[in-house]
C-alpha cells in the first residue's frame, strides 16, 4: 500500500535550474516569515547535506541577523534520528535510536552472509530492500506484502532480525521509520511539528525524507527543487518524482519559476548541455551566454602527467587568489580521493591554506587482522566505555580477529534471544554465566566470551578517565604499539577532537586573566564526534582556506572559481563503465545518467570561472593502481607508460575541447592491454 503525501494548508514550490537562486529565494521566504511575526522556533529549514545546512545557516544569519541565526537549519536524517532516539522512539522501533557506523556495518553484513546467498546476489537484494525502504514500501503499517515469499522475504526477515538484535538503524530506513513513528503517535507528531518548514534541494531527499518534511509542516511548507539535479549526495535514493507528488497533494500549491541564471557563462552553457543530454525536451538553462563570453570564463588545463596537472591546478588557484578571490570561494572538485591529497599538498607547499571534509570511513580497516583494524577496535572500545549496554558495539567487539566475525555464534544466539525475548547484551550476560559449550556446541562461543570478558575488564580499567588520557589508556589496554598502533591512535584522536574554532587570544584583555583550558571530554562526547564524522563528514574549518572535496560537499555552495580536477576516464566515469563484461549497455545508460546529474549539479555552481584539468599519461603501474581507463600503452625510454584521455563528459563542458589520444614524443607502441604490458 502506497503512503500518500500529507497536504499542508499553504504550499509553495520554487522551481529553477542550477544557479537560478532557489536557495536565495528560500532565505528571503524565511526572512519574510520573521518580518510577518513568526518566531524562530516556529521555523525549520532542511538542507540536503550537513555541509549545505551550515552554509545555509550562515546565509540566514547574514540575511536576518540574530533572529535568523536562531532558526533551526538541519537535515531530515538528523531530525529522524532525534525522534527515534527519544524514549518514545526507542520504544516504537525496538532499536537504540542511532545509525550503524561504517565499522559496525561490516559485522552486520557478515551476519547477513549466514543467509547462504552468494555475495553479489546478497548485495543486489539489499539494494532492493534499501530503495523500497526509502520509498516507504509497505505503507504506514510497514507490511511486507511488497516482498516475494521465499528467498526474498526470508532475507529481508533476517536483516530485520539482525538489526533488532543489535539495535542499530541503517541510513536508508531512518526517515522511513521516523515517518511511521509520527503517524503512529499523533501526540509526538503534534509536539514535533513547526508552523513553517522550508526544504532546499527537495529532489535530493529520499521519498521518506520528503514525507517527513511534509509531516513536520503544520501551517506552511516551501520547497526549492530542480528535478534534473536529483543526484545522491547524502540521502540514499533521491526521489525527483516527489516534486510531482508535492504539487498533487497540495492542489493550491503556489509555483514560483526562477528564470534568471546567476552563474558564469561557461557554467550556464555546460549546465544547459548536460540537462539536454538527460532530457532532449528540457528547456535551455536560463541566461546562457554567447560562445565568446562562455569561452572567456572557461579554462582547460591539459597536462602531460599527474604531477604536472596538480601543479597547473595550483597555478590556477594561486592566480585567482592574487586577483583578489576569497580563498573559501574557490572549490577544487577532485574526482579521486588521492587528488584531494595531492592538490592540498601542492597548495600548502605554496603557503595556501586548504580545507577538506573530515572523513572517518578509513577507520574501518580489516577486522580479520588486529593490526589492520586497530583504529576500529579503539573506537569500538571507546563506544563500550561510553555505554556498556551498546549492543552494536558489543557485536563488533566480539567479532574482531575471526575470519567470519563469529557470525555463526551470533546466529545461534540471535535465534535463542528471539525465543526468550532478550537482546544481545542480556544474551551475552546469560551465556557468560552458563556452560556455553553445551548451549552452543561447535560454534566458537569461547572466542566470543573471551572477547566479552576482556571488554568488561577494559571498561572497568578506564572508568573515570577522559579525553586524550582515556584514549591513551584504551590503546595501552589493547596493546596498540608500533607504527600501526600509533597511526590508529592519531586517527582516533583526530576523529574525536573538538571542532576547530576561530583563533582567539589566550589572554582575556578585558579582565587581564588567562582563559581557562577546556575540560577534557567524556567517552560519550568523544564517540559521538567520531560517529558524526564517520557518517556525516563536513568541512569544519573553512575561513581563509581553499576548499577541496567531492561533488556531494559542493552542494549548497556557489564558488566563484570551480576546478574540476582529475577529469579523466577511469576517475569519471569509472573504469567499469568501459568494460562491457561489468557494465552492460543498459546499465551503461543508467551510469551515464547518474554521472550526468552529478556533473550538472556541480559544474553549474561556478559564478565567475569554470576550470577543468586532466593528464594525458602516467606510469602503467600507477594507472593500474588508480584503475584508470587506459587508451593505449607505450614504451618511453624503456618505461611502460599508460596514455589516458580526458573524461567523456568534457565535451558537455566545452564542445571545443575534443578528447583525443595524444602522441607522445619518443614513444614506441606497446600492448594496450595492461596485463600484457606488465608481463612482457
Amino acid at each position: 500500500m502506497t503512503l500518500e503525501l500529507a497536504p499542508t494548508p499553504t504550499a509553495v514550490l520554487v522551481e529553477g535550474g542550477v544557479g537560478c537562486g532557489k536557495t536565495t529565494a528560500l532565505i528571503a521566504r524565511a526572512a519574510t516569515l520573521l518580518e510577518d511575526g513568526a518566531v524562530p522556533k516556529d521555523i525549520m529549514v532542511l538542507a540536503a547535506t550537513p555541509d549545505a545546512a551550515r552554509v545555509l545557516a550562515a546565509r540566514l544569519t547574514e540575511a536576518a541577523g540574530e533572529r535568523g541565526s536562531a532558526i533551526e537549519v538541519t537535515c531530515a536524517r538528523e531530525v529522524a534520528l532525534g525522534l527515534l532516539a527519544s524514549e518514545e522512539g526507542r520504544a516504537f522501533s525496538g532499536r537504540a535510536g542511532r545509525l550503524v557506523t561504517p565499522i559496525e556495518l561490516g559485522f552486520i553484513m557478515e551476519d547477513m552472509k549466514t543467509s547462504g546467498l552468494k555475495q553479489r546476489r546478497l548485495r543486489e537484494m539489499l539494494k532492493f530492500f534499501y530503495r523500497n525502504w526509502t520509498e516507504l514500501a509497505g505503507g504506514a503499517d510497514d507490511d511486507d506484502r511488497w516482498l516475494i515469499p521465499g528467498e526474498e522475504a526470508d532475507t529481508h526477515a533476517l536483516l530485520k532480525d539482525v538489526l533488532r538484535f543489535t539495535g542499530g538503524i541503517l541510513e536508508p530506513e531512518a526517515s522511513a521509520m521516523a515517518v511511521r513513528f509520527l503517524l503512529a503517535c499523533p501526540e509526538v507528531l503534534a509536539s514535533a511539528q513547526r508552523a513553517h518548514v522550508l526544504v532546499d534541494d527537495y529532489q535530493m531527499h529520499s521519498r521518506a525524507s520528503q514525507h517527513l518534511a511534509n509531516l513536520l509542516a503544520r501551517d506552511s511548507i516551501t520547497v526549492a527543487a530542480d528535478p534534473t539535479a536529483a543526484a545522491e549526495v547524502f540521502d540514499s535514493y533521491p526521489y525527483s518524482e516527489g516534486i510531482g507528488e508535492f504539487t498533487q497533494a497540495n492542489g493550491a500549491c503556489e509555483r514560483i519559476a526562477l528564470n534568471e541564471s546567476h552563474i558564469c557563462a561557461s557554467a550556464a552553457r555546460a549546465a544547459s548541455r548536460l540537462r539536454a543530454s538527460l532530457d532532449a525536451s528540457a528547456a535551455t538553462t536560463p541566461a546562457a551566454s554567447n560562445c565568446a563570453t562562455a569561452a572567456a570564463s572557461f579554462i582547460a588545463l591539459e597536462a602531460t602527467d599527474p604531477a604536472a596537472e596538480v601543479a597547473s591546478v595550483a597555478d590556477a588557484v594561486q592566480t585567482a587568489l592574487e586577483a583578489g578571490a576569497d580563498p573559501s570561494s574557490i572549490y577544487v572538485l577532485a574526482f579521486h580521493p588521492s587528488w584531494e591529497r595531492r592538490v592540498a599538498r601542492a597548495l600548502e607547499a605554496r603557503g595556501i591554506a586548504t580545507a577538506t571534509p573530515v572523513r572517518g570511513r578509513v577507520a574501518a580497516g580489516d577486522y580479520r587482522d588486529l593490526d589492520r583494524c586497530a583504529a576500529a577496535r579503539l573506537l569500538t572500545a571507546l563506544a563500550l566505555v561510553a555505554n556498556a549496554h551498546d549492543a552494536l558495539a558489543w557485536r563488533a567487539w566480539c567479532g574482531f580477529d575471526d575470519y567470519l566475525a563469529n557470525s555463526a555464534v551470533f546466529a545461534d544466539m540471535r535465534a535463542e534471544a528471539d525465543e526468550q525475548g532478550k537482546d544481545l547484551g542480556a544474551m551475552l550476560d546469560e551465556v557468560a554465566a552458563a556452560a556455553p559449550a553445551e548451549s552452543f556446541p561447535g560454534t566458537g562461543i569461547g572466542r566470543v566470551l573471551d572477547a566479552y570478558r576482556a571488554g568488561r575488564t577494559l571498561i572497568e580499567q578506564v572508568q573515570g578517565l577522559e579525553g586524550d588520557e582515556l584514549i591513551g589508556a584504551i590503546a595501552s589496554a589493547l596493546n596498540l604499539t608500533g607504527e600501526s598502533g600509533e597511526h590508529a591512535i592519531q586517527l582516533v584522536r583526530a576523529l574525536t577532537a573538538p571542532e576547530p574554532k576561530p583563533a582567539v587570544s589566550a589572554i582575556d584583555t578585558s579582565f587581564g586573566t588567562s582563559v581557562p583550558a577546556p575540560a577534557p571530554d567524556d567517552a560519550q562526547t568523544l564517540i559521538t564526534r567520531a560517529r558524526n564524522r564517520m557518517s556525516a563528514p563536513v568541512f569544519e574549518a573553512t575561513e581563509g582556506c581553499v576548499l577541496i572535496g567531492d561533488s556531494a560537499h559542493l552542494t549548497g555552495r556557489t564558488p566563484t572559481t570551480l576546478v574540476l580536477t582529475g577529469f579523466v576516464n577511469g576517475f569519471f566515469p569509472t573504469r567499469d563503465y568501459f568494460d562491457a563484461t561489468v557494465t552492460t549497455p543498459d546499465k551503461q545508460k543508467l551510469v551515464r545518467a547518474t554521472d550526468t546529474r552529478r556533473l550538472y549539479t556541480a559544474a553549474g555552481k561556478a559564478t565567475q570561472r569554470l576550470i577543468a584539468s586532466w593528464f594525458t599519461s602516467t606510469s602503467l603501474v600507477e594507472a593500474e593502481t588508480l584503475k584508470l581507463e587506459i587508451a593505449r600503452a607505450k614504451l618511453r625510454r624503456g618505461e611502460r607508460i599508460a596514455v589516458t584521455t580526458p573524461s567523456i563528459y568534457l565535451t558537455e563542458i566545452d564542445p571545443a575541447t575534443e578528447p583525443s589520444i595524444p602522441e607522445l614524443p619518443g614513444d614506441s607502441q606497446a600492448p594496450r592491454d595492461a596485463a600484457a604490458a606488465t608481463s612482457s
